[in-house]
């Protein structure tokens, strides 16, 4: 009879380590994050590494500002454990799919005054988005009648020119461009994380300090390396950099356009064009999403140099050290450029 007991007693043991070892596995089990764009992505891999499965929504190819969700990319967002976006004043097309997704969502900027006010928009637009929705339609969508905002791009540049910007600090959707707002979003990414899986909240604690330090680490580095160009003007194609260029204390005299799928006016051309007769800018940089024959037409043979910057880091391996990597390569051109006067 002992013995029957002692067995049982062996075999219960047995089952409820197994048991205990199969929890703490699924505890371990990495987090299925879906990104909407790749710098998002990038942050994730970078402060997650093997606590996470980053997946790609919006390849770096295409532009978040007019994408269309195909099915795949629903199933995706379906599947996901933490859907981690910007907002709606960038990936608007996510606004409906996400509220009614039952996956766990993050936006990184937003309140629901944006939110309500997006989906209006989308409303009133829903005739223009469809499939196949390619830039020509955009110019064509900018011959209609009472179509002004071209004239309004224009007044923002010259704003700009008198030291003011397109964008609010806190409103700039291109978060992932200044170290500090990368930060804000790593603690909210963090801070999700813990929420919906408390028993890891210390392991995700210690991911989030050591994101930091490194994160610090390249932002001196960055810092240093750009110091001798941050008098030098320059052009960006489209008004994205804007926190990248602030932190670093950079000189950017304007950019071509607002939203890289609309033409910029002739008003602004005309005022980048006399900046570079002038030679008050040293570089004009394009973008590898967009053909810009708009630039070489306005450059000319003009002696400026060119470069590229990347918004969106297409050739930024996702890894350990993904965003720092974005942030050395736009370092890295933009001082190549500027360096080159």
């Amino acid at each position: 009879m002992f013995k029957l007991i002692l067995q049982w007693c062996v075999l219960s043991f047995a089952t409820l380590a197994c048991v205990n070892v199969s929890m703490a596995g699924a505890a371990q089990k990495p987090v299925k994050v879906v990104a909407s764009i790749k710098p998002l992505q990038l942050i994730a891999a970078s402060l997650l590494g093997d606590s996470a499965e980053t997946d790609l929504l919006v390849s770096a190819d295409n532009s978040p500002h007019h994408y269309n969700l195909k099915p795949s990319d629903v199933r995706r967002l379906q599947d996901a454990d933490l859907v981690i976006w910007v907002g709606p004043d960038l990936e608007r097309f996510l606004v409906k799919p996400l509220k009614r997704n039952p996956a766990r969502n993050l936006a990184l900027l937003t309140n629901e005054a944006d939110v309500a006010r997006k989906e209006e928009h989308d409303e009133h637009e829903e005739h223009d988005e469809h499939e196949g929705h390619d830039h020509d339609e955009h110019d064509e969508h900018g011959e209609h009648e009472g179509h002004d905002e071209h004239d309004e791009h224009d007044e923002h540049a010259d704003a700009e020119s008198e030291g003011e910007h397109h964008h609010d600090h806190g409103n700039d959707p291109h978060l992932w461009m200044a170290p500090e707002r990368i930060l804000e979003a790593a603690e909210l990414i963090i801070r999700r994380l813990q929420k919906d899986y408390p028993e890891r909240a210390a392991e995700f604690d210690e991911r989030l300090h050591s994101f930091e330090a490194r994160l610090n680490a390249a932002d001196s580095a960055l810092a240093a390396q750009l110091k001798d160009v941050q008098t030098q003007g320059f052009y960006v194609f489209h008004d994205a950099f804007e926190g990248f260029v602030e932190h670093y204390g950079l000189n950017q005299l304007g950019y071509f356009t607002v939203d890289p799928g609309r033409k910029p006016g002739a008003k602004r051309l005309s005022k980048i064009r006399t900046a570079l007769e002038s030679s008050q800018a040293q570089c004009v940089f394009i973008e590898p999403q967009f053909e810009a024959p708009v630039v070489s037409a306005i450059v000319g043979d003009l002696p400026v140099n060119k470069g590229t910057l990347d918004p969106l880091g297409r050739n930024i391996p996702v890894d350990n050290d993904g965003i720092f990597n974005f942030l050395g390569a736009l370092g890295n051109e933009i001082h190549s450029c500027l360096k080159k006067s």
